[in-house]
């Protein structure tokens, strides 16, 4: 998962736009600055997934059914998508993933706070010491969109299942990421860990926040 350099995101936290794989980056987009974080605990976030062209299909449902029940939101699966041109890398024959956030928060139904994007094409961005960095996944501090690959994640995959452990994982820690959790420090085994680009990392990290990203994640959905 990716860092990047502090952005002011809205009036109450300033707050570094951070992706998976993740290292510090001054290039990334900034976040939808409209993005609403006073959303109550008793109303539900609307999240839309965006499937483009060419990913297995079976990713939708299953990532759907994860995100409603990891964050409670509810969430709906869009019409595929072919990948815009704009965002190809023909030198590296790959696609920038900030320049997917971009497409993909256009892409942001009315009504809908938040969207995901998963693509089976390999995935890069511009970090502090790489031109051009692959990543497992990529997402704005603070909404409104976020892209995940499984480009990366099946090598080494032992089967379908750790694949898809892989997929849920990166899926939940960027979405994190839109709702406003920063990397967390607190515990090796969170979810919101920085993989620092290995995929080791991410097979070590569990399936939850620790009691620190919960305490965040709640102070966040909660401000009025």
């Amino acid at each position: 998962m990716v860092h990047f350099s502090k952005h002011l995101i809205c009036v109450f936290f300033i707050f570094a736009l951070l992706t998976s794989a993740c290292h510090n980056n001054d290039n990334l987009p900034q976040g939808n600055s409209s993005f609403n974080f006073s959303i109550g605990l008793d109303n539900k976030i609307k999240v839309a997934i965006l499937p483009f062209s060419g990913v297995d299909p079976t990713y939708s449902k299953l990532l759907k059914s994860e995100i409603e029940k990891f964050y409670s939101c509810e969430v709906t699966i869009l019409k595929e998508h072919p990948l815009p041109s704009f965002a190809f890398y023909q030198p590296r024959n790959r696609y920038k993933a900030d320049s997917l956030l971009k497409y993909l928060k256009l892409s942001l139904p009315k009504d809908y706070n938040l969207i995901i994007g998963i693509t089976g094409t390999d995935i890069s961005t511009k970090d502090d010491i790489h031109e051009d960095w692959g990543v497992f996944g990529l997402g704005f501090m603070g909404g409104p969109s976020c892209i995940i690959s499984d480009f990366r994640l099946k090598k080494s995959a032992i089967d379908k299942k750790h694949l898809q452990q892989r997929i849920i994982k990166v899926a939940l820690h960027e979405l994190g990421h839109t709702l406003g959790l920063p990397h967390c420090t607190s515990s090796n085994k969170c979810l919101m860990k920085d993989a620092n680009g290995t995929i080791k990392s991410v097979d070590e990290e569990e399936k939850q926040l620790c009691e620190s990203c919960k305490i965040k994640l709640a102070s966040f959905r909660t401000i009025k």
